[in-house]
């Protein structure tokens, strides 16, 4: 049954964090009473939310997403195509559960700043570089110099804004890749690849690369006009209550709606405009819905009632009990959370048969496992030292932008998109609220200590595959000589 095989794929991912958190709760940094029980129910209601949610994207979304980007190119009218990419862009961000999350945690410790027009310079981001991408596509546009302007137009702006927007700008980029966008997005781009006169296998990639770029270009924007907002002090920094699922039903609910019946009336609309599917479509899109809804429900349910506060208590634990203790559990968070991703192991299985087992999945699995543990404890050193975002992430892009111009062509969006799908749920969820309460714990400001762990993780599994595609470049390079040599 699909629904039991989507459980166990995401229990799979969910199923190490309530283990860790078991055992530090019994061996390292006792929870207050009824915190672990509340814990363990948030992180089922988690499991079915996203199991029942993948499922309603598979059947629903999925299909229709694929369907909207063929029949925009086909219309051969590069207006219709680029307003299909923003809208939907724009669109699904609305209904994307990270975004929701990581505004509520922005909300707790910066409630100066408007959840509104974060949200909304978040999803025009989104709709620009969707719109870019595909005109990459459409027009076969270097992938790199699209890299390496944006970035230079990113750290240029945030030269000019507040420090403390900055972390902000580079989770707001990070959630957006969330398990509702990427799998839709991806859609939208093999079904523009699909009716291309041209195929490319690069041009399957960087679509979800360039979907977090756009966000953090918008809050860059943002920040000059909000001069950062206004950030909580540590003792006011605000965090749901653990255990009250009930009083979260009816919020979560809303929430819901507000974020689908966007979606719904877009799926709608290319339907009458351009669709035309039979009524049986019409059905199994409308099932795809229903699971949707039951899924994001439970899903905001079990993070607001027990993975967002627990996460925030166990850091403020260790960082009041022993500040060093942070970068070993920081490091084993990220390794865990990498290994966990469902979309991580989609991305070596695509590797493994793309460079014809060239590059194994043991290989990349333990180069992602180190590459993001380093980006856990790296976020901890900057918790406790209070060091700039600015000394981890510009020296790291701009790394990866400068061997994006040495790696194969398909390895630039391949590496990209593999930091993008490195930060799931857990990154949004559990793995920043952990960041928050360490912060507070230590005294510092969560709005610019805290926030860019999301980030953090996303950053790392770029140069890491990235480097991989130079030893698959060299590998390829010794095959093909090996072979001239017997031709001799």
């Amino acid at each position: 049954m699909e629904l039991l095989r989507k459980f166990k794929e995401v229990g799979s991912s969910i199923g190490p964090i309530l283990v860790l958190v078991t055992l530090m709760h019994f061996f390292l940094t006792p929870l207050p009473e009824g915190s672990l029980v509340s814990f363990i129910i948030g992180g089922f209601s988690i499991i079915a939310g996203l199991s029942l949610f993948l499922l309603g994207t598979e059947i629903g979304l999925l299909p229709i997403g694929e369907k909207i980007g063929s029949a925009a190119t086909r219309s051969k009218h590069l207006i219709v195509l680029l307003g299909t990419g923003f809208v939907v862009g724009v669109v699904i961000i609305l209904a994307e559960p990270n975004i929701a999350v990581l505004v509520e945690q922005i909300k707790g410790v910066n409630p100066l700043l408007s959840s509104t027009a974060l949200v909304a310079m978040i999803a025009l981001g989104v709709g620009l570089y969707l719109m870019i991408g595909i005109v990459r596509v459409v027009f076969h546009l270097s992938l790199r110099w699209i890299y390496l302007i944006s970035y230079a137009l990113i750290f240029t702006l945030f030269f000019f804004g507040p420090d403390e927007m900055m972390g902000i700008a580079f989770d707001s980029g990070g959630a957006a890749t969330g398990p509702l966008s990427v799998p839709f997005i991806i859609a939208i781009g093999v079904g523009i690849a699909r009716v291309q006169k041209k195929q490319n296998d690069a041009d399957n990639f960087g679509y979800v690369s360039l979907a977090l770029i756009g966000p953090t270009l918008a809050i860059a924007i943002l920040a000059l006009f909000t001069q950062g907002g206004g950030s909580a002090a540590p003792g006011e920094v605000s965090i749901v209550d653990d255990g009250a699922f009930l009083s979260l039903l009816v919020p979560s609910l809303i929430m819901t709606a507000k974020a689908l019946v966007p979606l719904l009336l877009l799926c709608l609309f290319y339907q009458v405009a351009l669709l035309k599917m039979p009524f049986g479509q019409l059905v199994r899109l409308g099932i795809g819905f229903i699971y949707l809804f039951l899924g994001l429900t439970l899903f905001f349910v079990g993070s607001n009632g027990g993975f967002i506060p627990v996460g925030y208590q166990i850091g403020y634990s260790i960082g009041m009990f022993n500040p060093n203790l942070l970068l070993v559990v920081g490091a084993v968070i990220g390794a865990i959370t990498v290994l966990s991703e469902p979309s991580v192991w989609v991305l070596v299985d695509q590797v493994q048969v793309i460079t014809q087992g060239h590059l194994k999945k043991p290989i990349m699995l333990g180069a992602l496992a180190i590459g993001v543990g380093l980006s856990g404890f790296l976020s901890m050193v900057r918790v406790i030292t209070g060091l700039s975002i600015w000394y981890f992430v510009l020296p790291t892009y701009a790394i990866a932008v400068l061997l994006s111009w040495w790696v194969p062509d398909l390895f630039v969006g391949l590496s990209f998109d593999s930091g993008s799908v490195s930060s799931g749920p857990m990154a949004s969820t559990f793995i920043l609220s952990f960041a928050i309460g360490s912060s507070v714990a230590m005294g510092g400001n969560p709005a610019s200590d805290a926030f860019g762990v999301i980030i953090f993780v996303s950053m790392t599994p770029v140069v890491i595959v990235e480097l991989l595609g130079l030893v698959y470049k060299r590998t390829q390079k010794k095959m093909a000589a090996a072979k001239g040599e017997k031709g001799i």
